[in-house]
């Protein structure tokens, strides 16, 4: 009787680590950064943003493996998106990418990006419904950019800001950041700089007070982005991925929608080419893929 409990407990201790270990869930690092409405960090609003709730959604959906989020700057998102157990939930297709990234299906869209400034300095730009021309505005010496150059924008963008190189107009920074603050513009440190209309939105909302930015279109970034759910190009990358192909249904995908739309507001035109590019998956005019 004695040998058989003693097998027993021999029995439990060779196999029970190594069955504790096969249970063991695997953890994914899901990437996020500091730009609201995007992803919010701190404040009232934390944990609200369009990206925080799409990567809840799908960390909800796989139960199955462990959860980190890391909210990462500009340089370090580079780096990290190279690794292999690491997904980003909400994103755009970085150049070159497709060697060791594997993608989703678009699950949204990004909004145009264009300028911020202050609406003091209207007279300057031009009427708030106006779409303005970055080659006009750079050929005017008096009014200085400020330009982040860890960020990729459109082909139009680059060869201006490449023939503008060295000029007083444009302050070039390296930060890690993915955005100015808009006190740049406040200390009058820059009259305009590239971005999305939420950020001043959401400064205003936070703030409890009037918005006293004027973000305008232009001309050289006249395209939505496909945003995409990716992960590593490896064994562990590519089997999460099948898993979120199955999560992301059109039901989904139009709840997300709503949340856009609750820190952007309605926009037909956007509207119009989520359906056709994300829904019903065409191609659609205003719509690049910069991956491609």
């Amino acid at each position: 009787m004695l040998r058989f409990v003693l097998s027993g407990l021999i029995w439990s201790l060779v196999f029970s680590p190594l069955s504790a270990s096969a249970q063991e869930k695997k953890t994914i690092r899901w990437l996020g950064w500091e730009q609201v409405p995007n992803f919010i960090s701190q404040g009232p609003f934390q944990g609200e943003g369009i990206g925080d709730s799409f990567t809840r959604l799908l960390q909800n959906k796989l139960t199955q493996y462990n959860h980190k989020l890391l909210i990462s700057n500009a340089r370090r998102y580079h780096r990290l998106i190279r690794e292999e157990d690491v997904c980003v939930a909400w994103a755009w297709i970085v150049p070159g990418s497709r060697n060791f990234r594997t993608h989703s299906r678009p699950i949204s869209l990004a909004p145009r990006t264009g300028i911020q400034t202050l609406k003091s300095k209207q007279h300057l730009f031009g009427k708030p419904e106006d779409t303005l021309s970055l080659a006009k505005l750079l050929a005017n010496p008096a009014i200085k950019l400020g330009y982040l150059q860890e960020m990729t924008y459109s082909k139009k963008v680059h060869e201006l800001l490449d023939q503008y190189q060295g000029q007083k107009n444009i302050l070039y920074s390296s930060r890690n950041a993915v955005e100015f603050s808009l006190a740049m513009l406040d200390s009058n440190r820059v009259d305009y700089f590239f971005g999305f209309s939420a950020q001043a939105i959401y400064d205003a909302k936070v703030k409890g007070i009037p918005n006293k930015y004027q973000f305008y279109d232009i001309e050289e970034m006249a395209m939505y982005t496909s945003m995409h759910t990716h992960c590593s190009k490896s064994p562990f990358g590519m089997k999460i991925m099948e898993e979120v192909k199955n999560i992301l249904t059109d039901d989904v995908l139009m709840e997300h929608l709503a949340t856009f739309e609750k820190w952007y507001g309605n926009n037909s035109a956007y509207r119009e080419a989520f359906m056709d590019y994300v829904i019903k998956q065409k191609p659609h005019t205003l719509v690049s893929n910069p991956g491609q």
